[in-house]
């Protein structure tokens, strides 16, 4: 399975919804919180593997209404968060008691909401993971599933991982600067509005 395991680590490096998100949730608020959102991702796919080998998925992609419900709670949650972005933005948002703007936890959630309400998400897993499973293999089929959905959380975390890590720097670089933050917030709002805008554009 090494072929799938570089498959997906190219996956991981194409510019996508997740690592724009990890990119923008890093620059904002630190390498720290974008391993949260990264953490929050993987568990995502944790979920997205299990609803693959339940038929959750399959049902969900053939169902356009189904489909079109994921599309507009996903856009919906990205616009609260360029919400809250651009009310960051404004200083209407003040620091916490131990000098975040957002507690570690509500990172973590806003990867798992970000990955389950995203369908782009469903076809992927349903178009990626299952033509990789060998039938002539002696392990079952779904045991193979979930090796590959382990592999592609590693390739994951390993390329977001990097990501959040040169973004953190930049945030480190530019945190005395009032204005850089202020900014780095609008771009995080900006990123959500495109990336809502992007879950319709299938």
């Amino acid at each position: 399975m090494l072929e799938f395991f570089i498959a997906a680590l190219v996956v991981a490096v194409a510019p996508g919804p997740d690592n724009l998100f990890v990119l923008a949730q890093s620059a904002t608020h630190g390498a720290k919180a974008g391993f949260c959102v990264i953490c929050g991702l993987c568990t995502g796919i944790v979920i997205q593997v299990t609803l693959l080998v339940l038929g959750v998925s399959a049902l969900i992609a053939a169902s356009p209404k189904a489909f079109f419900v994921m599309q507009c709670l996903g856009a919906t949650y990205l616009l609260y968060l360029a919400y809250k972005s651009f009310r960051v933005r404004a200083g209407t948002v003040k620091l916490n008691e131990n000098g975040e703007r957002l507690p570690l936890r509500k990172l973590y959630l806003r990867g798992i909401i970000m990955n389950i309400t995203n369908p782009k998400a469903v076809l992927f897993a349903l178009s990626f993971i299952p033509p990789a499973v060998k039938m002539d293999s002696p392990l079952n089929p779904t045991v193979q599933m979930a090796i590959l959905g382990a592999e592609f959380i590693l390739a994951t975390f390993i390329v977001f991982g990097s990501v959040a890590l040169l973004a953190g720097a930049v945030k480190k670089f530019m945190l005395k600067s009032p204005k850089a933050n202020r900014n780095l917030n609008w771009f995080s709002g900006v990123v959500f509005v495109l990336l809502a805008v992007a879950l319709f554009a299938l």
